[in-house]
């Protein structure tokens, strides 16, 4: 998370009290160690990053009460996320008691009843639990020779982080933290302050406060949909040394020596980052053919103009090309980190385009990487086959724009495309996808009705049910899985509670094809209508006439603006949207 640098842990603790949240989701902080100031921090991050979070923090240590009580009011507060807060030295010293020789066993003991309330607390309706790994002791009674002796303590806790990760794995709505990364980051001499522990339980130093707190609120932005989606790159003095236009190719620095090698350093991690997903543009000011000129000619340079998805260079302020970023790419400014090496340009786009995560990045490039890791902008998850191609989807949309511009009319244009989709019912290889547009849509959204991977996949075994993907593909390239649709049968309807796109495919008539095969799903078990349901929110506008545009009767409406459609199966006739059914391939 990007914490501005004069926000250390006392302001944000300051700024979690005065703002009592409300908003954008409620916490539950169950901790084996003191909550209150880690609860603080938490809240004013949520309140500095314009993402207002309510907490509830049970008494000290009553964690094992709270969560097997029925009637505690962990379960009354209708959480959005239950955080696991850990503490080592708890578990350090419930460790030191036993023998060596029998300290696995009593790991497992603590690991078994730890686990045990995660599961239970992830069965709650719509919660998703964050557990805090357990920092690696200090302690090493053998020295180096601690790794070869599985009762060390050490070797014990690495045992009990593996099991964490493994639980994390099975269940779907659970997630770990590296809480020994941040500790080493911050170098375990400032993480542990005994006397913290020994007389307030404070598992670490204050000052580490923000990152912890951080590294929490990051995965609920993430499961929230809040993730950024690409980096906004100057070039001169960012991707390498110098300026392209006046020391030319062979004069700015770029290479395996010196300064030139924490440049290739820095493009390697965005490479990286691209190749999970991230997408890559590039803001500039500078004349177009001498800003690609490094892209095209420079042997030393990593990243290639493929792999930019949004090219800008030209003499405009930096604020309105990054709108004009935004818009190309059909993504908010709030999904954009921008990275300048100069401080006029980063404090002009802070002004004007406050949504932009603007980093106060250093001086020496060599600092580039170690700075921006320490930030976690980029935090996942989930990770699928359609977030690896995420970048190359966005930069194919942009061809197929510039190709639409060359038609007369949008129906010669999408007759053009020789547009190739599937339709089919939900399988096991697609449901990480599917999972993330059901998290993350909010535009092309009917209901944002949200479900967990685990509710998901049961739905695709209840014949009750109807759930569909659909995936499409053009001449231009694969645009992925880009719809889902939910039905429940009632009687001789089915009813929809779930209709979602990606925005990518907006305007391609992807909707009418959905609805023929929809149609033809229904009429092969004897359905005669097919029930919609609009529920307005702040961001769906764009759907409101969905159902109306698609030729479904209006037959409710209440008072809060939702409104109900029905359309006949057997009075539906297929539309003539130019998109072909392609055979089903588990590959896709």
């Amino acid at each position: 998370m990007y914490i501005p640098d004069d926000f250390d842990f006392i302001k944000l603790a300051a700024a979690g009290n005065e703002n009592p949240g409300g908003g954008a989701a409620r916490v539950a902080v169950l901790g084996f160690s003191t909550t209150q100031y880690y609860a603080a921090v938490l809240r004013g991050l949520g309140s500095v990053s314009g993402f207002s979070l309510t907490t509830y923090e049970p008494e000290y240590n009553t964690v094992h009460q709270v969560v097997l009580d029925g009637e505690s009011q962990l379960y009354s507060f209708e959480a959005d996320f239950v955080v696991f807060l850990t503490a080592v030295q708890a578990l350090r010293n419930v460790l030191l008691s036993a023998d060596v020789t029998e300290r696995v066993e009593v790991a497992d003991r603590e690991l078994g009843e730890l686990v045990s309330l995660v599961k239970r607390t992830a069965r709650i309706p719509g919660v998703t639990v964050v557990v805090y790994e357990f920092v690696i002791p200090y302690e090493r009674t053998w020295g180096n020779y601690s790794l070869r002796v599985d009762g060390s303590l050490p070797n014990v806790v690495r045992r009990v982080n593996d099991r964490l990760r493994e639980l994390a794995v099975e269940m779907p709505n659970v997630y770990t933290i590296d809480t020994d990364h941040l500790a080493s980051w911050k170098g375990k001499q400032r993480w542990f302050d005994e006397r913290l522990w020994f007389y307030s339980k404070i598992s670490c130093h204050p000052e580490a406060l923000p990152r912890v707190a951080g590294a929490a609120v990051d995965i609920f932005r993430a499961v929230k949909g809040k993730s950024l989606k690409c980096v906004a790159l100057d070039l001169d003095n960012v991707l390498w040394g110098g300026v392209i236009g006046d020391d030319g190719l062979r004069g700015i620095r770029l290479g395996d020596l010196g300064e030139g090698e924490a440049f290739v350093q820095f493009q390697l991690w965005l490479r990286e980052l691209r190749a999970r997903g991230i997408m890559l543009a590039v803001c500039s000011k500078n004349d177009e053919a001498k800003a690609l000129e490094p892209f095209r000619k420079h042997r030393a340079m990593v990243l290639k103009e493929a792999d930019i998805s949004c090219f800008v260079a030209n003499w405009v302020d930096k604020a309105e090309n990054l709108r004009r970023i935004a818009e190309r790419l059909n993504i908010g400014l709030d999904s954009i980190v921008f990275i300048d090496d100069s401080p006029f340009e980063r404090n002009f786009v802070r002004e004007l385009e406050p949504e932009v995560c603007v980093p106060e990045m250093p001086a020496a490039p060599a600092d580039f990487v170690p700075y921006l890791e320490s930030l976690n902008l980029f935090e996942a998850v989930q990770f699928s086959e359609e977030d690896r191609k995420r970048a190359d989807f966005y930069r194919t949309n942009l061809l197929r724009r510039d190709a639409q511009a060359k038609f007369s009319s949008i129906e010669e244009y999408l007759a053009s495309l020789k547009m190739e989709a599937t339709f089919e019912r939900f399988d096991d290889a697609h449901l990480p996808r599917i999972t993330q547009l059901v998290q993350r849509t909010n535009q092309f959204n009917l209901t944002t009705v949200r479900h967990s991977a685990e509710e998901l996949a049961q739905l695709a075994d209840d014949p009750d049910y109807f759930p569909f993907y659909a995936t499409l593909e053009d001449r231009f390239g694969d645009n992925g899985l880009i719809a889902v649709v939910i039905g429940k049968r009632d009687g001789d309807d089915l009813e929809l509670f779930t209709w979602l796109m990606s925005c990518r495919v907006i305007s391609r008539r992807m909707e009418e094809f959905v609805l023929d095969e929809l149609v033809e799903a229904a009429r092969a078990v004897g359905i005669d209508h097919l029930i919609g349901r609009y529920i307005p929110t702040d961001r769906n506008d764009l759907v409101a006439q969905h159902y109306q545009r698609l030729g479904f009767e209006k037959i409710g409406e209440d008072s809060g603006g939702q409104t109900t459609w029905r359309l006949s199966v057997e009075e539906h006739e297929r539309s003539d949207a130019p998109i072909e059914r392609k055979a089903f391939d588990l590959e896709t």
